[in-house]
């Protein structure tokens, strides 16, 4: 049995996503958003001895790429047996710099999920609009040519959907006048940087969250705004610190997360509670 940890409307389950996805039904989710865990860049169990102060610093861990190519295949794979047809799953990834190579770590991801069942629908920049500005130095120490090396301030996020029968194949088919006018997008800031494929979001800063490369908020709550309907189910199958489940909690979404560490499973379930409990004081003092 999997230790189940009920927040608000939702729940975050302590286990390997893989095993814990087994166990949902078919065609229960409408939209899936997560980060899968970087190739060789963060050691999960490492970082955790370090916040428990039985390490000073944590390493990083060698994978092989085909083990970890294996590893995310078979947990979306997995993934596209509950979401529902027409359904979606948005993935924030980004490329890798490991031993001073960089490992096309999205291009190859793309492929892998259109080879599973995945239809590829959107690509999305994320634009880090405070991140440091790293490998430039290298221009400016050496004003030649072949010694560019771009600063790393963007993320991709991929848009995939689950094959559905024609005029079923998206969300909003089965969906009442009366729910739609419900979920109304307000687009009164729209025509701007949101109606294009390049998002600028402030990235979490070290001291804001305990997890070591958490997303913010702010792109959970565009993807879960952009993509779903209020009552529906959002999944996050690397959980993390819970940036989904907090962001689905405060859009009215029904949220699954799946995490194994339960040292970011407390911290997360502690922050949503906080937010409930904040919301129930601003109903009070209304």
């Amino acid at each position: 049995m999997f230790r189940e940890f009920r927040i608000g409307n939702g729940k975050i389950i302590q286990g390997d996503c893989l095993e814990v996805l087994k166990t949902l039904s078919e065609n229960e989710i409408v939209l899936a958003f997560t980060s899968p865990p970087y190739l060789n860049a963060i050691n999960y169990d490492e970082h955790i001895e370090k916040i428990n102060g039985k390490k000073e610093r944590w390493e990083r861990k060698d994978i092989s790429y085909d083990e970890y190519k294996q590893f995310l295949v078979d947990r979306f794979r997995e993934l596209l047996r509950v979401v529902r047809p027409g359904g979606f799953n948005v993935v924030n990834i980004s490329p890798v710099l490991w031993n001073g190579e960089r490992t096309p770590l999205p291009f190859h991801f793309v492929s892998w999920m259109e080879e599973i069942g995945w239809k590829f629908k959107e690509d999305i920049i994320w634009e880090k609009t405070v991140a440091r500005d790293r490998r430039s130095g290298v221009l400016l120490q050496h004003p030649f040519p072949g010694y560019y090396y771009p600063s790393l301030v963007a993320e991709y996020v991929f848009v995939f959907q689950k094959p559905a029968e024609k005029n079923k194949d998206n969300i909003y088919w089965f969906r009442t006048s009366k729910e739609k006018e419900k979920n109304r997008i307000d687009l009164s800031d729209y025509q701007g940087e949101k109606s294009k494929n390049v998002w600028k979001i402030r990235p979490v800063a070290p001291q804001e969250n305990i997890h070591p490369c958490p997303f913010p908020v702010e792109l959970a709550d565009r993807v879960i705004q952009l993509y779903s309907y209020k009552n529906d189910i959002v999944i996050d199958i690397f959980a993390g610190s819970g940036q989904t489940n907090l962001a689905a909690e405060r859009a009215r979404r029904k949220h699954i997360g799946i995490e194994i560490q339960i040292e970011y499973i407390d911290y997360a379930v502690e922050r949503i509670n906080a937010e409930l409990a904040q919301q129930t004081l601003c109903q009070y003092a209304r």
